[in-house]
């Protein structure tokens, strides 16, 4: 049957005295990169560099949010205590060094000289703050740290002493940018409505490599050179313009017309990946955590009583040929998914095979969903299933559309309902209103941090975008999740993980689709890219005359 007529580590928990410094940082400015290989040039100072995102910034608050748009354009502005770099080795950033206690309970750091934008220094204070006024509260990457967090001195302004409750073995690697852990000013938020603050919304203070300039919605977003950064001789371009291009194919004519030097992971469509690789003027690379495209199916507050039961659930998985979906949806990049856990994370059990388990099979489906209670009826149908997602994600309607065939091939009619992104996370996280929705979710690296928040009960958050949509809840699986993140070492994290993972094969709320890659592109004009395994250090990059 012919479905479609067009192409469709980290690094493990630390348990023993570490001590980081800032010797790193000069290593790694000492490095930039063009065209992917490493070597030493020297870097020129000006110019301007032109990156190009799908939609707006709902804020220009890396902290409070989720949304990529926001992510991508505030870790400009903002600095974290640490960063990643290739590999998700974790660097110094604003703290130039730090040391953790043997039992995994304290870190203390040494932070360098730095000022905010509007010449005031940033302190131990302000870390303080951050963690616990804004990142605890309201960001949802880093909720999970945020939890384990007891309490947070100060003794001076240089240095932080974080106490927490029990060893957390992603700690460190929660306190990037990018994980909700960009340092903010106290003396500007402190005492505010955080979430209305124009501080936070559209004019941020940071003390980041650049500072806003203009804000034209649904144009561009400009940034220039922040004079007093603390990272000596940077940033070496005057300005990074962020532009706002919905359209895929647009971005890519621009990209190709010298009109945009930058296209940002999630924002790169697949069918231009290998074309752009052959090509001399541009450079190619996989970065950002490993993704999963996943089919969230609504197992509470939906029309679809079917939709709770598992054996349905199931069903509709072995109707799905997720093989062919990833050779010509995602034109064979990525990988197909195996288990709820990503196999490209440390803590995937490879005794669970989806493949093997669940076949593509759809005359074993028809026979599953009669099975379950639900045969075709008079109508040629058994249930309506409405498939929501965002029409402006380059695979979306693609994958939309297969799997609206796929299942209609087993009796269940399927009503595909695209709209941009703001209606659809309003629609799913908001409202419940969906029966199935396409999502693309970020492991963030580890499974405490981005697995743990699809599934246990703690994360039914209506309003909150990115959590347990499906709203299952199985305190069998709430416990193992505890137990992942709450071992002393990555070892001991392996079995209740693998646990969870044998359950949620059964259970099953959430159907893998797809394990996404994630690419990014730049012209080669632009040097000092590739230094991170995720948020490029904008500050590094220069562009040639």
């Amino acid at each position: 049957m012919k479905f479609l007529t067009s192409r469709l580590a980290w690094p493990g928990a630390i348990r023993q005295l570490a001590t980081c410094t800032a010797s790193m940082l000069a290593l790694a400015a000492a490095c930039v990169v063009t065209g992917g290989a490493a070597h030493a040039q020297t870097p020129q100072r000006g110019g301007t560099a032109v990156m190009v995102i799908g939609t707006d910034p709902l804020s220009l608050s890396p902290d409070t949010t989720n949304s990529v748009p926001d992510v991508d354009t505030s870790c400009l502005i903002y600095d974290a205590l640490v960063r990643f770099g290739k590999g998700f080795a974790i660097v110094p950033s604003l703290a130039q060094s730090w040391t953790i206690s043997a039992d995994g309970k304290t870190y203390t750091f040494k932070l360098v000289k730095a000022n905010w934008q509007d010449g005031k220094p940033v302190t131990s204070d302000d870390v303080k703050f951050t963690l616990l006024d804004i990142s605890s509260k309201y960001g949802p990457r880093f909720a999970a740290a945020g939890k384990f967090i007891d309490t947070i001195d100060t003794p001076d302004a240089q240095t932080v002493v974080i106490h927490l409750k029990q060893p957390f073995g992603p700690f460190l690697f929660s306190l990037a940018c990018e994980q909700n852990a960009a340092i903010m000013p106290a003396h500007i938020l402190r005492g505010t409505d955080l979430l209305k603050n124009p501080a936070i919304l559209t004019n941020p203070v940071g003390e980041g490599p650049f500072k806003v300039a203009d804000w034209v919605r649904g144009d561009h977003l400009t940034l220039t050179r922040n004079p007093d950064y603390w990272m000596k001789d940077q940033p070496y371009l005057d300005r990074v313009v962020i532009r706002t291009i919905p359209d895929p194919s647009a971005r890519i004519l621009a990209l190709r017309a010298g009109d945009v030097d930058f296209v940002v992971p999630d924002y790169m469509p697949l069918s231009a990946v290998q074309m752009l690789q052959k090509m001399p003027d541009f450079s190619v690379q996989q970065v950002s955590y490993p993704d999963s495209d996943i089919i969230i199916l609504n197992t509470k507050d939906t029309k679809v009583p079917a939709l709770t039961k598992p054996d349905v659930r199931r069903a509709l998985y072995i109707a799905l040929d997720r093989t062919f979906i990833h050779q010509k949806v995602y034109y064979g990049l990525g990988g197909v998914p195996l288990s709820s856990f990503d196999t490209r994370l440390w803590a995937y059990d490879p005794q669970i095979d989806y493949q093997k388990m669940y076949p593509y099979d759809p005359a074993k489906a028809k026979q599953m969903l009669d099975a379950a209670g639900y045969p075709v009826g008079a109508d040629g149908t058994r249930f309506t299933v409405r498939l929501a997602f965002e029409s402006d994600r380059p695979e979306w309607m693609e994958s939309a559309q297969a799997i609206q065939r796929f299942w209609q091939a087993v009796g269940v009619h399927v009503v595909l309902v695209g709209a941009d992104r703001p209606v659809i996370l309003k629609q799913v996280y908001a409202d419940y209103d969906f029966d199935a929705t396409l999502q693309t979710y970020t492991t963030l690296g580890d499974p405490a941090l981005g697995i743990a928040r699809t599934y246990v009960t703690a994360s039914i958050q209506k309003g909150t975008t990115f959590n347990n949509a499906s709203q299952y809840s199985n305190p069998e699986v709430d416990k193992l999740f505890d137990a992942g993140r709450d071992a002393s070492t990555q070892q001991a994290r392996v079995p209740p993980y693998n646990q969870v993972q044998t359950i949620l094969a059964q259970d099953m709320p959430v159907l893998n689709l797809h394990q996404a890659p994630q690419y990014a592109v730049a012209s080669t004009r632009l040097h000092g890219l590739w230094q991170a395994a995720n948020q490029q250090w904008w500050g590094s990059v220069w562009a040639s005359k």
